[in-house]
């Protein structure tokens, strides 16, 4: 029996597709931390003002706001998923969170069908669902503020993660509490000390990942702008 065109049509589309998302990402690197030395020979790289930044908040809007103003002084275009209003896992004798879903730049928190004795990681959902937006609109950059990896939201975690990794987007986590395990998730640790005077701007550093040039996991920032 001849196989029918279309199916085998369909099958090299999905298949191509799978291929095209592998191909983003590196092999045991993680994207945005691929090179441990510059080029020889200088290389196109992405210009400041096309240099896009979805950059996931915090419980801290205030440190946020520093974070972002610092970036967006440099050029660079900032969308901004506020958690503001989002809080940690706590429950109510419904079994439903007591935080109320706020709609935000990158998404919109869901609400929990959970039994009363789970309770709901509301914040984390909101910015896991910012990160995925953030992929879909194509930013050259993920800056996820506070992240704090547990036992209960590692999975959204990793799906989020992995999602932008796919997609061949660096991620840099910005004063994290705890990390994913899997470090070929994200380019580096970003620590804000605006009292260190060897401390590098934080545009350079999100440039310097954007263009994929070489750095180190763990980097002092500063979001004084006068540096």
């Amino acid at each position: 029996m001849k196989p029918r065109i279309p199916t085998l049509i369909a099958a090299v589309a999905a298949a191509a597709a799978v291929l095209s998302l592998t191909a983003c990402a590196p092999a045991g690197r993680a994207v945005g931390d691929t090179q441990d030395s510059m080029p020889a020979v200088a290389h196109d790289s992405v210009h400041i003002t096309d240099a896009t930044v979805g950059f996931v908040g915090s419980e801290d809007p205030a440190a946020d706001k520093l974070a972002i103003n610092a970036i967006s002084d440099s050029g660079m275009n900032v969308f901004y998923a506020s958690l503001a209003g989002q809080t940690s896992p706590k429950s109510d004798t419904t079994g439903k969170s007591t935080d109320d879903a706020a709609n935000t730049t990158g998404g919109t928190a869901a609400e929990s069908d959970s039994e009363p004795s789970v309770t709901v990681d509301s914040a984390a959902v909101t910015a896991q669902q910012a990160v995925d937006d953030f992929v879909a609109r194509a930013v050259k950059l993920v800056v996820i503020s506070g992240i704090n990896v547990t036992d209960a939201n590692s999975q959204g975690w990793d799906e989020a993660l992995t999602n932008a990794r796919n997609a061949g987007i660096p991620v840099a986590l910005l004063n994290p509490v705890a990390l994913p395990e899997n470090d070929l998730l994200y380019a580096a640790t970003l620590a804000v000390n605006d009292r260190d005077a060897e401390a590098t701007p934080i545009s350079d550093v999100a440039l310097t990942i954007i263009r994929d040039e070489p750095h180190d996991r763990t980097i002092a920032v500063t979001t004084n702008t006068g540096n």
